[in-house]
């Protein structure tokens, strides 16, 4: 029998994340996670692995291990389960976690969700499967990485980590239970590869409380911290050195509410009841006492900051003079949405702290010689680069043979690939069914690419309606066809209009006198003549929609 890893996500960008193993009938997924979309995807509020696999094959389906609770991990929990018909399958993953995951089912309204609790160095047996969970440093507390035990072999997943000496909440990555894997012996290692092209070990998050703590000492005025609502070792920084500045700390934003609520509740971020206000009652406060702490980091229009630049939010209006900390990188694909607000902030005159100005961001992922480390440290057989776009699973590959790996041994996969572990080594297996599916309001998984493609060109080029009015009997047209333009260069030139009529009226004639003619390629004329008219006028190819009335 062999064990069978299959990433349906992770390995095609920055999100997604979602691994299956299997052996026999015993099966397991670790992480299920969400992309957030960028300009490819108009629409889209958000992009799910395929986990068709894994509805397919729900009778061996025994548990879901969850590494750590950043939506990129966390995200695709909730959808999987309503489609798993309410299954009741046990998820593990540590208190702020589990906290987190039942924040998102609330929303959801998932009830009776079966959640199993881990702490680093326990041990669960799920039939087939042993897993030893181990404690990884990273941008969010509670972070846990696994050692999985199979009959044919042992599987060491990193989850998300860094190695960082002066962590916040003193939690260092558990070198001694890596130690002792790679003495169990570790056949396969998939890990992190999101910094792997950086050179550089990555710095460690308390370098960035001493900018930030130098920072909101020195404002004048009020202070904006925008961050990501799940980075509970930053926020509690900005916590305390607003606490040492004596100001009072407003948190606005809903998922900034909702998770600084939990991982107070759940004793992760610590700070103290009168520090912190409600973003209402910041207007009575002078503005070089307070600092507001809110969502926005990567520029979403419809978030705390974006609000605040573009003066529609209901309680903070920001004035020449504050200070906005922008303490994140943008996610690839954001960086364009980023820059707009920090325009439209600066055209207020607010003075804007971002990485590039000033250490108010580091990453949570390990950099190349911490992975090298990792290597170094596990002595893992194989490799399978994992959680990065291809440049980083390439970049990482690189590392592994720098530090002794065999080529052969390194396993760049695609989503949907298949490895197979047995006591003869990792080999590959056929693929499965994967790709993405699609959130669109209420819809999930119903939009298409077909879809995609006709709402970029609506958003590029415009549409383009005619409307004719045909006798039945002889298919000839009753008064002039109507012409409406949105969204397309020369819709107010009456000219353009005048001409596009007198061509659908051609086409019309033409059709009539046709005795092979039909509606269809009447339709089809039409868009054809009106295209080509319309790119030799605009360079422009519109969406054309013929509308044909019989009367």
């Amino acid at each position: 029998m062999q064990l069978k890893i299959i990433p349906l996500g992770g390995l095609d960008g920055i999100g997604k994340n979602m691994t299956v193993f299997e052996y026999g009938n015993d099966m397991i997924v670790v992480d299920a996670g969400l992309m957030f979309p960028d300009d490819d995807h108009p629409g889209v509020d958000l992009i799910l692995p395929d986990y068709t696999y894994i509805l397919e094959n729900a009778d061996k389906l025994r548990g879901i291990i969850i590494t750590h609770g950043h939506e990129d991990h966390t995200g695709a929990l909730p959808y999987l389960l309503k489609d798993l018909d309410k299954a009741n399958v046990p998820i593990m993953g540590s208190k702020l976690t589990i906290g987190f995951i039942e924040g998102k089912f609330a929303e959801h309204k998932i009830k009776n969700a079966r959640f199993r609790e881990i702490t680093s160095g326990d041990h669960v047996a799920i039939n087939s499967f042993g897993c030893d969970f181990f404690s990884v440093n990273h941008s969010i507390p509670a972070s846990l990485g696994v050692f999985i035990r199979t009959p044919v072999g042992n599987v060491l997943h990193t989850g998300d980590f860094k190695l960082d000496q002066t962590p916040i909440d003193g939690v260092l990555t558990d070198f001694a239970a890596i130690s002792r894997f790679a003495k169990s012996g570790v056949d396969l290692m998939l890990s992190d590869s999101t910094n792997a092209d950086n050179p550089n070990f990555t710095k460690s998050e308390a370098e960035v409380g001493k900018v930030l703590t130098q920072i909101i000492a020195n404002a004048k005025q009020r202070v904006i911290v925008a961050s990501f609502s799940s980075h509970i070792h930053r926020i509690q920084q900005v916590c305390d050195a607003a606490k040492l500045a004596k100001r009072k700390v407003a948190v606005t934003g809903r998922s900034m509410l909702t998770n600084t609520k939990i991982a107070r509740d759940l004793g992760y971020l610590k700070v103290d009841e009168k520090s912190i206000i409600d973003a209402y009652a910041a207007k009575d406060i002078p503005s070089d006492q307070t600092v507001i702490l809110c969502t926005g980091s990567q520029g979403e229009p419809l978030s705390a900051l974006a609000r605040m630049a573009n003066d529609e939010h209901r309680t903070v209006a920001i004035e020449e003079g504050d200070t906005v900390i922008i303490s994140a990188t943008p996610v690839p694909g954001n960086e364009k949405a980023v820059t707009r607000v920090v325009n439209a902030l600066s055209k207020i005159g607010a003075i804007v702290y971002d990485k590039r100005k000033a250490l108010v961001h580091v990453s949570g992922h390990a950099g190349a010689e911490e992975l090298k480390l990792m290597l170094t440290l596990a002595q893992p057989k194989n490799l399978m680069p994992v959680h990065g776009e291809s440049m980083h699973l390439r970049a990482h590959a690189e590392l592994a043979k720098s530090v002794g790996i065999p080529a052969k041994n390194i396993f760049i996969l695609e989503t949907g690939d298949t490895l197979l572990l047995d006591e003869s080594g990792v080999s590959r297996g056929k693929p499965v069914d994967s790709g993405i599916v699609f959130v669109d309001g209420l819809s999930v998984g119903d939009i298409s690419a077909v879809v995609l493609k006709d709402r970029q060109t609506l958003a590029n080029d415009g549409i383009v309606t005619v409307v004719c009015m045909l006798r039945r009997r002889d298919f000839k047209a009753v008064g002039k066809p109507e012409v409406i333009m949105r969204g397309v260069s020369g819709a107010e030139d009456p000219d353009l209009i005048d001409e596009l009529i007198s061509l659908a009226e051609r086409t019309i004639s033409k059709h009539a006198n046709d005795r092979g003619s039909n509606p269809n390629s009447l339709k089809r004329a039409l868009r054809e003549s009106i295209s080509g008219l319309l790119w030799e006028r605009c360079r422009r190819r519109p969406m054309i929609i013929p509308l044909i009335m019989d009367v």
